[in-house]
């Protein structure tokens, strides 16, 4: 190529750039053989090289889990990660009516783009209908330090995945009745935080105790349900040090997202409905997070499905072993887990310090050491094939049949007094024929 054409080359890529792209295809036209191809060849390389294009995606749904390091705090100060997406990309996947196949993957990117600090313990993928959350439950922070009222309850991870992974609509829509969760929802979950944890109704399950005045929750506004499921009763605001305060914490599983205790601009929130939510300028329903009742979502603006006193469908959470009662007095004062997967949970009691110890086996078993303030130690071991799945969906377990074997330790050794009563100190009852109840117990609390 000789000098003349070469400026005769530079001349028209300049009248390409100039132009619009199918103004830029005439001009390419408009060269012939290979000249023509060499044009296009540079012109597309220049156009990869240089143009600002800006790509998002589902999260890999293959990538193996990576561990938790359940002594880690939120970051301090808070430093937002999260980019915030551009108002036209908002726009378009803000539609709330009948979905097209364009429109659904521009929403399912955008939500999918707000789980993402999280994208090495939860997964997320989508349809035309709905979104979905799979994860183990369990989050990278201190679980149950603080609770002042506890069930003898431990975290375990729950196999929330493939047909058992959280859902919501993608465009959710008006409900024609909404639904509080003062007088409803009180068994299950009714948000998913984007770290995967769900989130259950602030009342327990009993429909009238507040579980954070009630000392039931750890210093993130957690702790263990029935099923050894730990979840969320208040909003986890600890997120923003991780996602920022202008992107959602968690979505309610009517499909509208659950912000912070500001705007996305730092202001305060103002004109809340009776659900903790409001329409933005753009006439975007969402919902806010508050540091008194109800906390979250305080019902559901958006259309759900209600069976057995909770939203339909979600997950259920597999216990282990059989769900325990209150222990009145005792504190925790401490959560770990090491290395090899062994998770210490350590609590006060009438001045004394008393320790429960478990991991998992190699065999899928469960094994438990009970360790009393005078060194006292005993052992269970508990298989969940044995364990009776929970009837009727929900995170938290329902009735369980007793598959602990004992070992060692004095006969009035520590352990977690049973699902039928007993004492601090004593040795769980067995379990009768058929479980400890015939019915359900309403999952959490």
């Amino acid at each position: 190529m000789d000098g003349d054409e070469s400026c005769k080359l530079t001349g028209k890529f300049r009248g390409v750039c100039k132009r619009s792209f199918a103004d830029s295809c005439a001009v390419l036209s408009s060269c012939s053989g290979s000249t023509s191809r060499s044009i296009l060849r540079l012109f597309l390389l220049l156009v990869f090289l240089f143009c600002p294009v800006q790509f998002a995606g589902a999260h890999n749904l293959h990538g193996a889990d990576g561990e938790y390091d359940h002594s880690v705090e939120p970051p301090e100060p808070v430093v937002p990660v999260f980019t915030m997406p551009s108002r036209e990309s908002l726009l378009l996947a803000a539609r709330p009516t009948t979905a097209t196949s364009s429109s659904a993957s521009a929403r399912g990117k955008l939500i999918a783009s707000y789980f993402q600090p999280f994208a090495k313990t939860v997964k997320v993928h989508w349809d035309g209908e709905n979104f979905y959350v799979e994860s183990n439950g369990i989050p990278s922070h201190v679980m149950m330090t603080g609770i002042t009222s506890w069930q003898q309850q431990v975290p375990l991870p729950q196999p929330y995945y493939g047909s058992n992974a959280w859902q919501f609509p993608l465009f959710p829509r008006v409900a024609s009745r909404p639904l509080s969760c003062k007088d409803n929802f009180f068994r299950g979950a009714i948000a998913i935080a984007v770290n995967g944890v769900p989130i259950f109704n602030p009342i327990k399950n009993d429909g009238r105790t507040d579980t954070y005045l009630a000392g039931e929750l750890d210093k993130y506004g957690g702790h263990a349900g029935r099923a050894d499921d730990y979840h969320y009763h208040i909003a986890p605001l600890h997120l923003q040090a991780y996602v920022g305060k202008n992107v959602p914490i968690a979505y309610a599983l009517d499909g509208y997202p659950i912000y912070g205790a500001t705007e996305s601009d730092g202001s305060a929130v103002k004109n809340l409905d009776r659900f903790n939510g409001h329409s933005d300028a753009s006439g975007q329903y969402h919902y806010h997070s508050t540091r008194t009742y109800p906390y979250i979502n305080g019902g559901f603006h958006g259309e759900v499905n209600l069976r057995d006193d909770q939203v339909s469908p979600q997950p259920r959470a597999m216990p282990v072993r059989p769900f325990t009662s209150p222990l009145p007095g005792a504190t925790i004062t401490g959560f770990t887990r090491d290395a090899s997967g062994v998770s210490t949970l350590t609590y006060s009691l009438a001045g004394g310090v008393y320790k429960v110890r478990y991991e998992k086996l190699k065999d899928g078993k469960y094994r438990f050491e009970y360790i009393s303030a005078d060194g006292g130690r005993r052992v269970e071991t508990y298989d969940p094939n044995s364990q009776q799945r929970p009837r009727g969906g929900g995170a938290g377990g329902g009735p369980q049949r007793g598959g602990a074997t004992q070992s060692g330790g004095p006969p009035g050794g520590p352990g977690p007094v049973g699902g039928r009563g007993g004492r601090p100190g004593e040795r769980p009852p067995p379990p009768p024929r058929g479980g400890y109840d015939n019915r359900p117990p309403r999952p959490g609390s």
